[in-house]
């Protein structure tokens, strides 16, 4: 494929399984038709693609197919692959269909596809495992994620579950089921019941060194993918710093490792409408990090897997600077900032499919950042805030919204787009890298923090640090393209 962000011709990427064997990475992924207007995830089937570099995907149709009208799966969504010491492939996942009620509520139940071929599975018509309705209610029981657990020696299942009895906004559970031979499921207590969400969408565990980590998406107070880590398995489960690996433009993030290097396989949301002011929708855009280990704390970050770094070949740097009420000062390739109020450095970049890699070293100001695809006035395009005293960065755009019919009615009120924000690293030097690709773009910060979004509606343009009352270095600014 010819793309660096993988989106199917006439379809949308959602949830992603990603499984690893023998160099190879396999990304099964809920496809989605959208067949109706503002209708998500229906008639859904699994469809997979596979990469042994995160930059070249080849796409293999459709893995896993769904069932009739009235069979449990008619929607085919979210679980997990294993292999088990006979060679057979297991995919488990989540069968639901609207029209299965027990007291007028749908329910969703846990089927699976087997094989010896991983391209080839074919659905166990009569495996159907349903939640107990004793310790777990029967209406939220999806996402299985099935592994190997050594200690036990046992298969172990996390689901998406609800305790029984308990609230609507706060029940969520990850439930816990076990088995010997992948057949017959035993029902656990909960394996993690933090009591703070409706759900915990997609678990996973896994180990890297002395640590486990649960990951986990939800959607009550954001839409975001979590992490916990703990010493043991049984926890307890310890809350980091910065407990995500993206934005809200990147849910339902799973992993999968070769032993050595661990990736996150997440989706972009597309917008409605296919605008900037528009709500964010389920469905979107394959997205890739490489995440990686802090030795010292234990804290997992986020970076570009070495081949998106390739992807753009041609390479170029910038030769002058548009100053925007600044003054500005080359010495070699380094240029010096600074501004009395609002000024800005800027430098022409491509439309939409490029990248822009550069240091900056901001010695002081009262705010900051990095400005995309904007204009000489300053007026429209993207503004990465950076905000060193609450240690957050954030995507703000202008105009906000369309402009109402008073002066005032710009979104004035919402300072940048809450849902974006991330944990800022530390210091005052930063190693920026922005990707974009057509409506995609994704920024990584001292390579270890990723930002996601879309950009629709402004394109080309300038780009480039501002400052507010402060002065600043850039360094080593490099523009690529595909050539």
């Amino acid at each position: 494929m010819s793309k660096l962000f993988y989106k199917p011709e006439d379809a949308w990427v959602g949830d992603l399984i990603p499984y690893y064997e023998d160099g190879v990475y396999y990304g099964f992924y809920l496809h989605d038709p959208r067949c109706k207007k503002d209708e998500y995830a229906e008639e859904t089937t699994w469809h997979l693609v596979t990469t042994k570099d995160f930059v070249h995907l080849d796409y293999h149709g459709e893995a896993i197919k769904r069932g009739g009208e009235d069979k449990p799966n008619k929607n085919a969504y979210t679980g997990s692959v294993i292999k088990d010491s006979s060679g057979i492939y297991y995919a488990y996942y989540t069968a639901y269909n609207a029209d299965i009620t027990i007291n007028g509520k749908s329910v969703q139940s846990v089927m699976r596809a087997r094989g010896t071929d991983i391209y080839h599975l074919e659905n166990d018509e009569d495996f159907l495992f349903v939640a107990d309705d004793t310790i777990y209610e029967s209406f939220d029981w999806r996402d299985p994620y099935v592994f190997w657990n050594e200690e036990e020696e046992q298969y172990w299942m996390l689901l998406a579950a609800r305790r029984k009895g308990e609230g609507a906004l706060r029940g969520g559970c990850i439930a816990l089921c076990k088995s010997k031979d992948l057949e017959d499921w035993s029902y656990a207590e909960p394996f993690f019941e933090p009591n703070m969400y409706v759900t915990m969408e997609c678990p996973e565990v896994f180990r890297m060194g002395e640590w486990w980590y649960l990951v986990f998406s939800t959607f009550n107070d954001r839409f975001v993918t979590h992490y916990r880590m703990a010493k043991d398995l049984k926890g307890p489960w310890i809350i980091p710093e910065d407990d995500v690996f993206d934005s809200r433009a990147n849910y339902a993030i799973k992993t999968a490792s070769d032993g050595r290097q661990r990736f996150a396989f997440g989706w972009i949301p597309s917008k409605k409408g296919s605008t900037d002011f528009g709500p964010w929708e389920w469905g979107g855009t394959m997205v890739f990090h490489e995440i990686y280990q802090e030795e010292n704390t234990g804290f997992l970050k986020a970076r570009p897997a070495k081949g998106m770094e390739q992807y753009f070949k041609k390479s170029e740097k910038p030769e002058q600077f548009s100053s925007f009420h600044c003054e500005v000062k080359q010495e070699q390739d380094t240029w010096l900032m600074r501004s009395q109020m609002l000024g800005a450095a800027l430098f022409p970049v491509p439309k939409d499919t490029f990248s822009l890699e550069f240091d900056i070293e901001v010695e002081e100001a009262y705010e900051f950042g990095i400005a995309v695809h904007v204009d000489k006035e300053m007026e429209k395009g993207y503004f990465l805030k950076m905000d060193r005293k609450k240690n957050m960065a954030a995507w703000d755009m202008w105009p906000r919204s369309e402009q109402g019919f008073y002066q005032w009615q710009i979104k004035g009120d919402i300072a940048y787009q809450v849902e974006t924000v991330r944990r800022l690293p530390e210091g005052n030097r930063y190693h920026i890298l922005l990707i974009r690709e057509e409506d995609i773009c994704v920024v990584y910060i001292n390579n270890e923090v990723a930002l996601s979004t879309r950009m629709y509606d402004h394109c080309g343009g300038y780009a480039g640090l501002y400052l507010v009352q402060g002065k600043a270095v850039i360094r080593k600014i490099v523009i690529r393209t595909k050539g």
